[in-house]
């Protein structure tokens, strides 16, 4: 029987577990404008650079494709609030959505920096091509982040993990609840799993039961929280990659 407020660490893989289902947010009002709005900038961008060969049309299609790509992110922001992961700081939100395995960002990183340079330090725009190069580099990011738009609220797992993975995400809260097979719960820290505090079981025969509580097959009935943003990492990368 679990101790009350025990740390425990658990292995966010989940491994030998497989995915029984899943259920997620829907995108409303003014989060479907806040995507119409990404994607018309990205119109605008490509309208400048199919109709117009100018200087000024370049420079204004790297604006706009800067504004889609940033508007996307302000809008992500709002649903998972990047500011409470300390890495953020230094890698950025763009950096962020890589270490979560849902985007690459040297191509997008390197659009961003060309805007400032163009729109405040007057540099030469780039060329019709690479105008081109990066509508679609654009493109693929909003296409990639648009699952994103609806948040993953649960998933279901059965095998060495038979329970679900609960997610809010702004403030992070991460709740495990289920069956955890011994390979996957430990009382002792284990380089790379992720740390959760125990709370009582809410349903079943062991309700009210502080967890983890072993069962008859030797796996632990277990209810907790993830404890922290490093400990959720992991976590999250497991919804995305489902979500995506």
């Amino acid at each position: 029987m679990g101790d009350k407020g025990a740390t425990w660490w658990l292995d966010a893989t989940l491994a030998d577990s497989y995915i029984d289902g899943s259920s997620r947010d829907a995108l409303w009002g003014d989060g479907v404008e806040l995507k119409r709005r990404s994607e018309s900038s990205h119109l605008h961008a490509d309208y400048r650079i199919k109709t117009g060969h100018a200087t000024f049309d370049r420079i204004d299609a790297i604006l706009a494709l800067k504004r889609s790509m940033q508007t996307r992110l302000d809008h992500l922001d709002s649903l998972y609030g990047f500011s409470q992961y300390p890495e953020s700081r230094s890698i950025g939100w763009l950096g962020l959505l890589e270490h979560w395995g849902v985007i690459r960002k040297r191509m997008l990183h390197r659009m961003k920096q060309l805007r400032n340079a163009v729109e405040h330090d007057g540099a030469e725009p780039p060329t019709l091509d690479e105008c081109e190069d990066y509508a679609e580099v654009t493109w693929w990011f909003l296409r990639g982040t648009s699952p994103l738009l609806a948040p993953m609220d649960s998933i279901d797992y059965n095998g060495a993990f038979h329970g679900s993975v609960h997610y809010e995400y702004s403030p992070l809260k991460i709740r495990v609840t289920g069956s955890l097979s011994t390979n996957l719960i430990s009382a002792k820290e284990v380089s790379g799993w992720s740390k959760a505090v125990a709370f009582p079981i809410r349903y079943g025969e062991n309700k009210g039961v502080m967890s983890p509580v072993q069962e008859e097959d030797n796996n632990f009935e277990f209810e907790g929280y993830v404890t922290d943003p490093v400990s959720a990492h992991a976590f999250l990368k497991n919804a995305f990659s489902e979500l995506l």
